[in-house]
C-alpha cells in the first residue's frame, strides 16, 4: 500500500514535469527551430540571392566570395558563344573570350557581373550585355559538423550562414545533445570558439559561421539513478529544463517495496571533490525537505533494506556500477 502511494505521487511528478515547455521531437530526436522572418517585397530582394542554393535559408542571405577552384557558370544573354563554364585558377583569376584574363579571388559573384558588364561595353563588344553569373561548385568552402547532430559530416558553406542554421541542415539536434557548442576555426591560431545554445543573446548562441569551421555539438550530461529501483540507469538531462531528485526517480520508475527511502543519498562530484549528500526521500514526498535539483553527473542511491547499514563501504561500488549502467533518453 506505502508502495502504490510512493509511485502515484512520483508519477504526478512526471505529469508536471511534462508540462514544462521541452524541445520539439519527433522519431526520438530533437529538432532545431528556426524563426523565419515574413516574407518581404521580392522586388527589393537582389537577383543573385534567388539563384537555386542547396544550402539557402530565409535567415541569411550574403553571398561567399569567389576563390581559387570554384566552378563558374557564365552567361551573356543572347550570345551563346560567350557562355562558359570555367574553373578559378589557383591564382585567383579566370579567361573570358574577347576580354581575356579576369581576377575574381574575394570578388563576390555580382560584382564579377558587373565587371564583365563593364569590359564588354568598354570594349565596344556589345552595347547592353546582361551578364549572368552562377557558382555551379564553390572549392574550400565548407564546414564540418561532429558531436550530437542526427547528420554528422562536411556541409558546403555556399552563403553566408549561422551556428543554427548548419544544425538544421544537419537533420537537428540528437536527444543526447546538450547546450554546449565548440567552434573551430581553420589554422588552428586562435582559440576554439565557446557556445552555449541556451544563453538568450543571439550575437553569442547563434554566431556566423565562416568556410573551414569545424563544429561540435557536445552531449547533455547524465544522472544516474542506482540500488534499490524498478529501472536503474542514467538519464539523458534535458538541456531546456532542470530535473529534481523526485523527477530522476519518477525516471527510474520509483522504488521497490523493499527500498530504504530514508537512506538514500545522492553523491555529486565537483571538479577532484566528492561530496555524499543524505536524501531522505520519504519526508521530500511529504513536502517536509526539499526537492534538489540535480547536476550532470550526479547518482542517486537508493538502498534496500538489507544493504542500508552498509554506509560508505558501498561507495566505490556505486560508482563502479554507474560506469556501466545503461543510458536511457528522457520520453
Amino acid at each position: 500500500m506505502r508502495h502504490s502511494r510512493v509511485l502515484a505521487l512520483l508519477g504526478s511528478v512526471v505529469l508536471l514535469h511534462g508540462l514544462v515547455p521541452a524541445q520539439v521531437r519527433q522519431s526520438g530526436r530533437v529538432e532545431v527551430q528556426v524563426d523565419r522572418p515574413q516574407a518581404g517585397n521580392p522586388a527589393s530582394v537582389p537577383e543573385s540571392s534567388l539563384r537555386r542554393d542547396s544550402f539557402s535559408t530565409a535567415v541569411t542571405g550574403a553571398q561567399a566570395a569567389l576563390g581559387p577552384g570554384d566552378l563558374l557558370e557564365i552567361t551573356v544573354f543572347d550570345t551563346p558563344e560567350l557562355a562558359q563554364r570555367i574553373r578559378v585558377s589557383s591564382e585567383g583569376t579566370i579567361t573570358m573570350p574577347l576580354i581575356g584574363e579576369i581576377a575574381v579571388r574575394g570578388v563576390f559573384p555580382n560584382e564579377l557581373e558587373k565587371t564583365i558588364r563593364s569590359r564588354l561595353i568598354d570594349g565596344r563588344f556589345l552595347k547592353d550585355p546582361q551578364v549572368s553569373v552562377f557558382v555551379a561548385e564553390y572549392a574550400g568552402q565548407m564546414v564540418y559538423l561532429t558531436g550530437e547532430v542526427n547528420k554528422p559530416g562536411a556541409y558546403p558553406l555556399l552563403r553566408s550562414h549561422r551556428l543554427r542554421d548548419l544544425v538544421s541542415v544537419a537533420g537537428g539536434l540528437t536527444a543526447r545533445a546538450g547546450n554546449a557548442v565548440t567552434i573551430a576555426r581553420a589554422g588552428g591560431g586562435s582559440e576554439p570558439i565557446r557556445v552555449d545554445l541556451s544563453d538568450s543573446d543571439e550575437s553569442h548562441s547563434n554566431p556566423e559561421i565562416v568556410p573551414g569551421d569545424s563544429i561540435t555539438v557536445g552531449q547533455s550530461g547524465i544522472v544516474y539513478v542506482l540500488g534499490d529501483v524498478e529501472r536503474a540507469g542514467g538519464f539523458v538531462l534535458d538541456r531546456r529544463t532542470s530535473l529534481s531528485v523526485l523527477q530522476a526517480l519518477a525516471l527510474a520508475e520509483g522504488p521497490k517495496p523493499s527500498a530504504s527511502l530514508s537512506k538514500a543519498r545522492l553523491i555529486r562530484t565537483t571538479g577532484e571533490q566528492r561530496q555524499e549528500i543524505p536524501l531522505d526521500i520519504r519526508s521530500i514526498l511529504k513536502s517536509k525537505s526539499p526537492d534538489l535539483n540535480v547536476q550532470a553527473g550526479d547518482i542517486i542511491f537508493v538502498p534496500g533494506s538489507l544493504t542500508r547499514g552498509m554506509g560508505r563501504r558501498t561507495l566505490d561500488t556505486i560508482l563502479a556500477t554507474a560506469s556501466g549502467a545503461a543510458i536511457y533518453a528522457r520520453p
